[in-house]
């Protein structure tokens, strides 16, 4: 079931754009639920523009291109001689491993000549990409709903224009790496090339023996053209100049095309958007986002501005995300459909479950399940194969998933690794995703069909790998990798853990369905049975002492708060788990750290907060959200995504909680509409340190467990279309029988709904760049340069050095540093302040830095424990907007640095 929050007409969205609209004032005397749709009234199309991606001026670097895609095909598009756009789809090459090409758009003059405004608007809302110069240009980057199709609509007004060129290309191919672990290399090397009165095209992998393999073509809707083949691996459009024209294009895959033909796949699809017309194809594709939109809401904002920034990246990150998700195939958590590097891709050829849970986990929580359906497709499809492989590898019956997987359920990646061949707990964690799918959509088939029997093999086999100990009586497993950290070791919490997680709703699950009884006691006696959790008696360990080597800088026992779902907020152990989560050995240690989502779990509100602001810290250095770290690109976004999905409302223990993980600061305001399992739309409002309500909208008829935000205060739970009181109490926790399709409101009953106005949640469009607080994290480009200045753009005396790749996360990954004391560095700027990065560590000491020629201070840059990378060392902002010198000198023979600089406006 869809919900849909009230949102304003397009015609209504398109005057917002010019006209700002004031957002509603946070009070705590009104609220925002409409018992009537069981939801929060929210004015989306005002709201979400507050989070538009603006650049105020042209952009001409492909790593910071914006990012459009309608779900299937996504372009990152920057300004290099006229419109450039990579292209990408998901489908078409296994694992997303190699891009389909650059699209190029360019007129005479040019588009982007004798201008005196310019805006570039990633508007979420509507998932489009609109560049407008002064008022006689405009260009909309938009899509075709369900398809591999995408469109360029240019409305030009100039007088003048004397020619327009489209041209597809290829980058050299000649020495393609197989970074896509593909069967024959050669035929991603070979580029065949078509141009008839239709349009233009360019295919390769067209041997693919896999079935993969694309054809890139174009056509023009709305002006006449010509086409031609360039060279080999180049296709051109001649347009006639016109006022108002659609290029249409498609990264059509062979894999979805009738008999592997993507060339006719792609004139098929060409021809039958262009019979559509572009302004139906358009009112389409704005109503599959605004509908995708309307499914859930998230307000966290706040703190100084801090919070509002991280919901711009909620938000933008989830369109990212949904931007590539609804592929036959997964989102891949490195190559995604947006990157501007040819074909070339950052290391993985495989779908790891570690990394890739990550990028989809929190759209259950967002009422999105078939994103997340495409994500467990990705492994019950190959549930056939990889059973298959457990009988040859292992001559067991049941299934082992492989950590590192391919499209086809192949394990090459993972039994060549030391670091990943002895994982076992994989299968499970899958298992337990395709369970939760069932759990919040009650689809009884799914549990039937796909999910219990993957439960049932992946128990099966994890079950053989552990031995029973007649001696104590409890089974252990002998030796596995406890991830990929610990190798090779006794009772690794991973498998564990997945043992405790998996086992109990397996058991319920083969109840239910009338399946298996005869294994139930099996499963039963492991569980009863089962080792205890290696501990020191205040902290849970990773396996069973001595600890082995570390081999890879992950926190792997507190993998039982998440995603195993072990403990958290109110179990015995809260506190042990917590103690555990403050000793975890790698604190956000990669672009992949759940570190933040496990503070939200056990309760830790401004952990959770401070721990988004320090992943954007180290890994947002683009201002289009993205990273340039080299382990992968969109882990941290998916993280970002559940953490403050699970600060607002958790449901995974079967109990539904309101604001659990929310920072302490009375400033914060929070607001949703979320998913919870057993199909409840859950709604709260929070400000200014109290919560309003909880409003319940019950889709399957379930019983709903809900947590007393009020504590021992009394409660009333009410029937929102009839008011009638189901229920008073004053416990802690308390059951609510529900039936389908209808709305409760759980109130004070000395501070009910009805005692707050009601309200609509508005925005205001977004107009200029944004920065986050201590961090030189922005979105977006101001209308001056750009505020981040790395290390490079400083002048330094000759006693400094530059290095290079230094993999920490340093910004654009290296820094400038001494050990001379008396050195030099120095940058003049014009702004109002200026915030100085640097490392911190144990081989680090002072810093002194001046200011127009004045003494500020001295910053001492040495730090014990882990290396601190991006850190905010000094700062100074209110200046009178003017010229200004940093001067920053180091004092000793210890190491001075200076990794950035950021200059506020």
């Amino acid at each position: 079931m869809r919900i849909f929050l009230r949102a304003l007409t397009t015609c209504a969205l398109l005057a917002a754009a010019l006209v700002p609209v004031e957002a509603a004032t946070a009070a705590p005397t009104d609220a925002a639920f409409n018992p009537s749709t069981g939801v929060l009234d929210v004015d989306l199309a005002s709201y979400l523009a507050k989070h538009d991606v603006v650049y105020n001026r042209p952009n001409t670097n492909n790593l910071h291109g914006l990012t459009v895609g309608n779900g299937r095909v996504g372009a990152m598009a920057w300004q290099q001689d006229g419109l450039t756009m990579q292209v990408s789809g998901v489908d078409t090459s296994q694992q997303t491993a190699f891009g389909a090409g650059l699209l190029n758009l360019a007129t005479t003059p040019a588009m982007d000549s004798g201008y005196t405004t310019h805006q570039q608007r990633l508007s979420l809302y509507d998932g489009t990409l609109t560049t407008g110069y002064d008022d006689d240009r405009t260009v909309t980057v938009m899509g075709s709903p369900n398809s591999e199709v995408m469109g360029v609509h240019v409305e030009d007004a100039r007088g003048g224009v004397r020619s327009v060129v489209l041209e597809l290309g290829l980058w050299d191919v000649s020495q393609l790496p197989n970074s896509g672990d593909v069967p024959n290399l050669d035929t991603w090397k070979t580029v065949s090339t078509y141009a008839d009165s239709s349009g233009a095209g360019l295919s390769r992998g067209q041997a693919d023996p896999q079935g993969f393999g694309y054809t890139l073509a174009a056509t023009v809707e709305g002006a006449s053209h010509t086409a031609q083949v360039v060279d080999g691996r180049k296709v051109r459009l001649t347009i006639t100049p016109s006022r108002s024209y659609t290029i249409w294009f498609t990264a059509s895959s062979r894999i979805n095309a009738p008999d592997r033909d993507s060339v006719r796949q792609a004139r098929t699809a060409l021809n039958a958007v262009k019979s559509t017309g572009y302004q139906t194809t358009l009112t389409n594709y704005r109503n599959w986002w605004h509908d995708f939109w309307g499914r859930s809401f998230v307000r966290y904002s706040g703190l100084g501005g801090d919070a509002d920034y991280l919901e711009n990246v909620y938000y933008l990150g989830t369109y990212m995300i949904a931007a590539g998700g609804y592929g036959n195939y997964p989102f891949h958590f490195v190559n995604g459909v947006f990157r501007a590097t040819g074909d070339n891709t950052k290391w993985s050829n495989s779908y790891w479950y570690w990394n890739q849970r990550d990028v989809y986990h929190s759209f259950l929580a967002s009422n999105h399940v078939d994103l997340v359906a495409g994500f467990n497709r990705s492994y019950s499809r190959n549930h056939d194969a990889l059973k298959a492989f457990t009988r040859s590898r292992y001559g067991v019956d049941g299934t082992w998933v492989p950590e590192t997987m391919g499209w086809d359920g192949n394990a090459r990646g993972t039994v060549n690794s030391d670091y990943t061949k002895n994982i076992f707990s994989t299968g499970p964690e899958a298992a337990f995703a395709m369970y939760l799918q069932y759990r919040y959509t009650d689809d009884l088939g799914y549990l039937r069909q796909t999910a219990y029997p993957f439960m049932r093999e992946t128990a099966k086999f994890i079950q053989s790998r552990f031995s029973h100990d007649s001696g104590t009586g409890k089974y252990h497993m002998v030796s596995s990798n406890s991830h990929e950290t610990y190798w090779n070791v006794p009772n690794a919490i991973t498998d564990l853990a997945a043992v405790r997680s998996l086992f109990p709703v397996l058991i319920e699950s083969s109840r239910q369905l009338g399946l298996d009884a005869d294994l139930r006691p099996q499963w039963q006696r492991l569980l009863d049975d089962l080792v205890a959790y290696p501990t020191d008696g205040s902290a849970y360990l990773p396996h069973t002492p001595p600890i082995a080597p570390s081999r890879n800088n992950e926190n792997v026992a507190v993998e039982l708060v998440w995603p195993y779902n072990q403990t958290g907020i109110g179990h015995p152990d809260q506190q042990k788990a917590i103690t555990t989560w403050n000793r975890r050995p790698f604190p956000y240690g990669n672009v992949w750290a759940p570190d933040a989502i496990q503070a939200a779990r056990l309760g830790l509100g401004d952990q959770a907060y401070q721990g988004m602001k320090q992943m954007l810290r180290q890994y947002q250095n683009h201002p289009n959200g993205m990273t340039n770290n080299t382990n992968g690109v969109f882990e941290y976004l998916g993280v970002h995504l559940s953490v403050v999905n699970e600060s607002l409302m958790q449901s995974y223990d079967d109990r539904i909680r309101v604001f659990p993980a929310i920072p302490g600061d009375s400033s914060f305001t929070g607001k949703f509409t979320l998913l919870a399992k057993n199909g409840f739309l859950v709604s709260s409002e929070r400000e200014a340190g109290e919560t309003k309500y909880v409003g319940l909208r019950s889709l399957h008829g379930k019983t709903a467990r809900v947590v007393n935000p009020w504590g021992g205060q009394q409660v009333r739970v009410r029937r929102a279309a009839d008011n009638a009181v189901l229920l008073t109490t004053t416990a802690g926790e308390f059951d609510l029988a529900t039936a389908a399709g209808t709305t409760y409101v759980v109130e004070r009953t000395a501070k009910p709904l009805t005692s707050y106005t009601g309200t609509r949640l508005t925005g205001h469009v977004n107009q200029d760049a944004k920065s986050l607080s201590g961090t030189a994290s922005t979105l977006g480009l101001s209308r001056t340069a750009n505020p981040v200045v790395n290390n490079t753009g400083l002048t330094y005396d000759g006693n400094w050095h530059h290095t290079t790749n230094r993999g920490y996360g340093d910004h654009d990954d290296d820094t400038h540093h001494s050990t001379t004391s008396g050195s030099v560095a120095q940058h003049t700027f014009t702004g109002t302040g200026v915030r100085y990065y640097s490392e911190r560590n144990g081989d680090m000491g002072p810093v002194d830095v001046y200011l127009d020629g004045a003494f500020q201070a001295t910053v001492d840059l040495r730090a014990d424990g882990p290396r601190q990378v991006r850190q905010v060392v000094w700062e100074r902002s209110g200046l009178s907007r003017g010229q200004h010198t940093l001067r920053i000198v180091n004092r000793s023979t210890s190491v001075g640095m200076v990794d950035a600089l950021y200059i506020l406006p």
